[in-house]
């Protein structure tokens, strides 16, 4: 990132050693609370921060800042600055809070007492409190300083500032990374809020949907015209197997089936729009360079890869899953009455594929597709049978492949 001119730590000052050009910390912080412009990019941000820092003389080598997310997978987000490696992104998973490195590291005292911890590695005692210390010590490094990041909630994050300087830290320093700490509360906070709720979104409406609210398309009729392939599934058998199972032990059934048939849809460039109770309403949407043949392939193969998954675990004895492809062009929008509104697809392409789902189960088929959508799918189809369907005119061929 670009330092603006006048804001940039003067060049022409004599440091001497543990001394700080206070002039360009105070810069520094302004600069910060002004919300760092120009970018909004938080990599380029931590790097300027790490940067000016370093030329203000304080001799950081090392930076990590740890936040606690809202994600259904990803239990916390790290963000590690190093002056030869810039910076580097880890998600974590949840996994980690059961584990030594974290319990026996000074982060979870930071969060929960909302105090700094400094320690010398110099200090032979101080390498056996803490493991992250006795690896920072094996590295050359010789300070730590980890702070407490306090967000206007009361939510307590972390940041953690270290250095290989033969001295280490000396005390004007220590004060310098501590006036900097406030504002680095400040942007952490803007930013885990942005981060926090376009995954909540995503999580809840979809990712398309959720980039949509996130620009502005919180009214009722917002929304666009896109053309899909269009994927219902539902549960074979459901109604037995939820009358003779516990409500927690269908839930966990449903979970786990979920998480065999979500990834390959996704990684056919899908998108999951809901979860139906025992099944899911996805899209594939097309147009430019990606065709509706593309799109309709990309779901069917889906199906078959979900399948193929599920067919290989032992939940794949109990459960199976029915499944009606169709595409078209639909509504992809806000929908509803006073505040409460749901991001959703209407048209009479959806409605179609909702009666080909229901003339499956009528007619225990297994995995069916539309007229419209035969000659696109993955492997050859056959026309299992003709029906009327409700809303529909005339008889409607229905294809098993």
């Amino acid at each position: 990132m670009t330092i603006p001119a006048q804001m940039s730590p003067s060049s022409t000052t004599a440091l001497f050693p543990g001394e700080v050009d206070h002039l360009a910390i105070d810069a520094l912080v302004a600069w910060m609370i002004d919300g760092a412009p120009p970018s909004g990019d938080a990599n380029r941000i931590i790097d300027a921060i790490c940067q000016r820092v370093v030329a203000a003389g304080v001799p950081v080598d090392r930076f990590a800042l740890f936040m606690n997310t809202l994600h259904p997978n990803i239990a916390a987000r790290r963000f590690r600055w190093t002056r030869d490696g810039g910076v580097v992104v880890n998600e974590v998973e949840f996994d980690i809070f059961s584990q030594q490195e974290y319990w026996k590291n000074p982060l979870p005292r930071v969060t929960s007492e909302g105090v700094s911890i400094r320690r010398r590695l110099t200090d032979p005692q101080a390498l056996s409190e803490y493991m992250i210390l006795g690896e920072l010590e094996a590295e050359g490094f010789t300070d730590y300083l980890a702070q407490p990041l306090v967000f206007t909630t009361g939510e307590i994050h972390a940041a953690t500032w270290s250095t290989k300087d033969a001295h280490g830290f000396s005390l004007e320093q220590i004060d310098a990374l501590d006036v900097i700490r406030r504002p680095l509360a400040r942007l952490t906070e803007a930013y885990l809020l942005r981060l926090n709720a376009a995954s909540i979104l995503s999580t809840y409406v979809g990712r398309g949907g959720g980039e949509q609210i996130l620009q502005g398309r919180v009214h009722r009729g917002d929304g666009e015209e896109i053309d899909a392939a269009i994927l219902f599934t539902d549960l074979m058998d459901f109604t037995r197997l939820s009358n003779t199972l516990s409500g927690p032990e269908m839930v966990a059934i449903l979970n786990d089936a979920f998480d065999i048939m979500v990834p390959p849809v996704e990684a056919n460039g899908g998108e999951v729009l809901k979860f139906l109770g025992d099944g899911f309403f996805a899209i594939f949407p097309y147009g430019g360079e990606r065709t509706m043949g593309d799109a309709v392939q990309a779901a069917s193969r889906t199906i078959m890869e979900g399948e193929a998954r599920l067919a290989e675990t032992e939940l794949g004895r109990t459960v199976s899953f029915r499944s009606a492809l169709h595409a078209g062009r639909f509504h992809y929008g806000n929908i509803g009455g006073a505040n409460r509104l749901d991001f959703t697809a209407i048209g009479r392409p959806i409605n179609y594929a909702a009666r080909l789902l229901t003339c499956a189960s009528d007619l225990s088929l297994h995995r069916v597709a539309s007229a419209e959508v035969a000659a696109h799918l993955c492997c050859a189809p056959r026309v299992a049978s003709e029906v009327p369907f409700k809303g529909f005119e005339g008889l409607q061929k229905i294809y098993v492949y």
